[in-house]
């Protein structure tokens, strides 16, 4: 799955997309347009309690917004549990569970099959992290992962709008579209608690994006369309630890600075076979 990106643009790649686009919108994208690069080098769904993300929606193609990281339907609601109200977002609400979708059961549930033909948007990103299990330790192993041709690239998503019942508010989300695993995310993404096994996000450079925006979808045109990006592409590095912990600043440029795990090997492709099989479900 993918819980965890990095958004850190430069001047020149939010210039690039503000060419594609023509109008950027949202004071936080004009903040990171004035201000240089973004300083989006870690953000986490759930430890950022479902930040915001630059998308670019399918309604408005030629604007780059702000959204929260993690759907909420029209029809969710506040629910009161153990004398508390709990937000579409807290932990023990349903709709704190939707920052990521996957692709084969999109026609199925409710807070997916209204989306895909005609809400799917791009989440802007230059990166993600998942985290690889070693058996026997108990700390994870975290890796940034990129993709070799394109330093900005899109996650392929949807979005929704939802009506916050307690302020009246409108609240833009979105959630970012998982597939089967490639090659290397079947090794890197083993955590064993993972009930769906190994996944990926959908991943589109800059030469799929207005496909992925144009027009009605059916969801067997959406599933062709949703493959995992080719191995080859993609390169992961091994980063520092722990930038889950509740009281990391991992949102630092040097959590993208590669570290090397002698007991990992130089890269994922040489990670012992007994280590792969320990990844396995």
């Amino acid at each position: 799955m993918c819980y965890s990106l990095s958004a850190n643009m430069t001047d020149e790649q939010w210039a690039d997309i503000q060419e594609m686009y023509r109008q950027l919108t949202g004071n936080d994208i004009q903040r990171m347009m004035e201000g240089g690069s973004t300083t989006a080098y870690f953000l986490d769904a759930y430890k950022d309690w479902h930040p915001e993300l630059p998308v670019i929606a399918q309604a408005q193609p030629d604007n780059v917004q702000m959204m929260r990281w993690g759907v909420i339907p029209p029809f969710a609601k506040y629910i009161e549990k153990n004398g508390r109200l709990l937000h579409p977002y807290d932990f023990g609400n349903y709709y704190s569970k939707t920052a990521n979708a996957m692709v084969e059961g999109l026609a199925e549930k409710n807070t997916w099959k209204r989306l895909y033909q005609r809400n799917r948007c791009l989440i802007l990103a230059t990166g993600f992290y998942e985290f690889y299990h070693h058996p026997g330790k108990k700390e994870s192993y975290t890796h940034y992962i990129t993709l070799k041709d394109y330093p900005v690239f899109a996650f392929a998503g949807l979005h929704d709008l939802w009506t916050d019942t307690q302020t009246g508010g409108e609240v833009k989300t979105c959630t970012i579209i998982t597939t089967r695993p490639n090659v290397m995310m079947e090794v890197i993404h083993n955590n064993p608690k993972a009930h769906n096994g190994a996944r990926m996000p959908v991943m589109l450079p800059p030469t799929e994006w207005a496909q992925w925006l144009d027009g009605e979808m059916s969801h067997e045109d959406i599933k062709q369309f949703c493959e995992p990006f080719p191995a080859e592409g993609m390169q992961a590095s091994t980063v520092r630890q722990g930038l889950k912990g509740r009281d990391t600043n991992a949102n630092i440029s040097a959590v993208q600075e590669a570290i090397t795990y002698p007991e990992l090997g130089s890269d994922w492709t040489q990670y012992t076979r007994a280590q792969q099989q320990g990844s396995l479900f």
